[in-house]
C-alpha cells in the first residue's frame, strides 16, 4: 500500500522548523528534484514546504569540473524550465555548444561522433557553476512559495524517528563538522529526507546498514588552460576529445573565456608509479607533452598556458549505494550519492537530471498522492494498483541503469588493447 500521511497512525508534529521534504545538497541533483516535486505539488494545489540545505555559502565562487551535456538532455532541461536560459547563456558565450565527441580510442586514428546525426542536435560544454546557479535561481523564482534554500550549513546529525515518522536533522553554521567549532546549531524536521550530497553520501552516516561499494580506484587530475592567441589562431573546436595513454586516459574540452580544461584519469595506487609528479603544474604539462599527441598539439597550436598554480585532484571511481530508497525510513538517494559513474561514460550530469526528476515523481506518488477513497465512484482511478510502490519502481530503474553501465564500461575499456602490459588497462580488461 502506498504510504499516505493522512492514513498514518502518527501524524507529523508541526514543529516551527518542519518541512515535508528536506534535501541535503543544492547541486544539479538536489535542485532538479526540488523543481520537479514543486511542479507536482503545484499541480494538485497542495501547500507543502521544501528545505534545501546547501553546504557552500551563496557568494562562494569555486570552480567546478563539469562535463559535456549531450543533446539528449534537452527534453529534461525543458521540463525543468531551464532550457531557454541555458540556450541563451550559450549564445552569449557563458556556456559553449558541444558538437560531438572525438577520440583515438583503440587506434591512432581520430574518430568522431557528430551531433548533426543526433536527433536532439547539439549539446553543451557547461560552465558547471553557472548551470547550478541557473537551476537554483529557477527554483527560487518559480517555486519560492514552496522552497526555502539555506546556504553555508552542514548537516551534523540526522535521526529518523520511526515512531513519529519524521527525520530530526541538526544543522550547523560552521566550516567544520566539529560541533565545538560551530557558530550556530539548530534542528529542522522533515517527513522525507533526500540525499543529493554527491559522493559524500550523507545518508550512509546515519543508516548503519547502508554500504557503498567501489568498483575501481579511478582518480581525475584537472588543469585549466587559457589561450593568449599569440599566433593569431583561434580555437574553434566544439568537440570533446579523449586520448588514451599507457597510464590511463586524457580528456579535454573548451570552456568559455578562451579556456580549455584537460583531465587525466588513472588509478589512485598508480600515481606514485607515474614518470612525472603530476600534482605540480609544470610536471602535468610535461606529462601531457610526453603522453598525448592530439591534445598536446591543440595546447601548442593555440598557445594554451596553465592559469592556476595547482592541479586539482578528485575521485572519479565507480561507486554504488547498497540501497537507493526506503519506504520504511522515508529517504531517497539521488545522483552521485546513489551511483557514481566513470567519466568515460559521460553519464554523470545527464543521469542526475533524469533520475532526479524521476525520483521526485516517485517520492510524490509514494508519499503525497491522495488515493481515490473506496466507493468514491471515480472510475478514472479504478485501474490503479495499490500494490505498486513508486520507490520500488525507482529502485528497479536505478538497478537497470547500473547493470547497463557496467556492461558498457567493460565493452568500451576492452576496445583499447594497445597497452596489454599496463596495470591500468589489465584491470579493466579483466573486470
Amino acid at each position: 500500500m502506498i504510504v499516505n500521511y493522512d492514513d498514518q497512525e502518527h501524524s507529523f508534529k508541526p514543529y516551527e522548523q518542519s518541512y515535508d521534504v528536506i534535501i541535503i545538497g543544492g547541486g544539479i541533483a538536489g535542485s532538479s528534484f526540488a523543481i520537479r516535486i514543486s511542479q507536482l505539488f503545484d499541480s494538485v494545489s497542495t501547500f507543502k514546504k521544501i528545505l534545501i540545505i546547501e553546504e557552500k555559502s551563496k557568494n562562494l565562487k569555486t570552480f567546478k569540473v563539469g562535463e559535456s551535456l549531450p543533446g539528449e538532455a534537452k527534453p529534461v532541461l525543458h521540463s525543468l524550465g531551464v532550457l531557454e536560459k541555458v540556450n541563451n547563456d550559450t549564445i552569449q558565450g557563458k556556456h559553449l555548444f558541444c558538437y560531438g565527441n572525438n577520440s583515438v580510442w583503440g587506434s591512432n586514428n581520430l574518430n568522431g561522433i557528430n551531433s548533426i546525426f543526433n536527433p536532439y542536435g547539439n549539446g553543451f560544454h557547461l560552465d558547471r557553476l553557472l548551470f547550478e546557479e541557473t537551476l537554483l535561481e529557477t527554483l527560487e523564482s518559480q517555486y519560492g512559495h514552496i522552497v526555502k534554500v539555506i546556504h553555508g550549513f552542514n548537516v551534523t546529525r540526522s535521526d529518523f524517528q520511526e515512531d513519529k515518522k519524521f527525520w530530526e536533522i541538526t544543522i550547523s553554521k560552521c566550516s567544520s563538522l566539529n560541533d565545538d567549532e560551530c557558530e550556530m546549531q539548530k534542528k529542522v524536521y522533515g517527513k522525507i529526507l533526500v540525499d543529493a550530497s554527491g559522493r559524500r553520501c550523507c545518508i550512509r552516516k546515519y543508516m548503519p546498514s547502508l554500504k557503498r561499494q567501489s568498483f575501481d580506484k579511478l582518480l581525475a587530475f584537472a588543469c585549466l588552460f587559457e589561450s593568449a592567441y599569440l599566433n593569431g589562431l583561434k580555437d574553434n573546436d566544439h568537440h570533446t576529445l579523449i586520448e588514451p595513454c599507457y597510464y590511463g586516459w586524457i580528456q579535454t574540452s573548451r570552456l568559455p573565456n578562451n579556456q580549455r580544461i584537460v583531465l587525466f584519469f588513472t588509478d589512485d595506487d598508480l600515481v606514485k608509479q607515474l614518470p612525472r609528479k603530476i600534482r605540480a603544474v609544470d610536471e602535468f604539462v610535461e606529462f601531457l607533452r610526453e603522453n598525448s599527441f592530439n591534445i598536446n598539439k591543440i595546447l601548442k597550436e593555440f598557445d594554451y598556458a596553465p592559469i592556476k598554480n595547482r592541479v586539482m585532484c578528485m575521485a572519479a571511481n565507480s561507486e554504488v549505494l547498497s540501497e537507493f530508497a526506503s519506504i520504511k525510513n522515508q529517504w531517497i538517494a539521488l545522483g552521485d550519492s546513489a551511483i557514481s559513474f566513470d567519466p568515460l561514460s559521460s553519464q554523470g550530469i545527464l543521469t542526475a537530471l533524469y533520475n532526479s526528476k524521476f525520483g521526485a515523481e516517485a517520492t510524490f506518488f509514494q508519499f503525497f498522492y491522495n488515493k481515490r477513497p473506496k466507493g468514491s465512484g471515480n472510475k478514472s482511478n479504478e485501474n490503479i494498483d495499490d500494490n505498486i510502490q513508486p520507490f520500488d519502481i525507482y529502485t528497479d530503474k536505478f538497478t537497470q541503469i547500473l547493470n547497463n553501465y557496467k556492461e558498457e564500461k567493460k565493452y568500451f575499456y576492452n576496445k583499447e588493447q594497445r597497452w596489454t602490459d599496463s596495470l591500468f588497462w589489465k584491470r579493466r580488461h579483466f573486470e
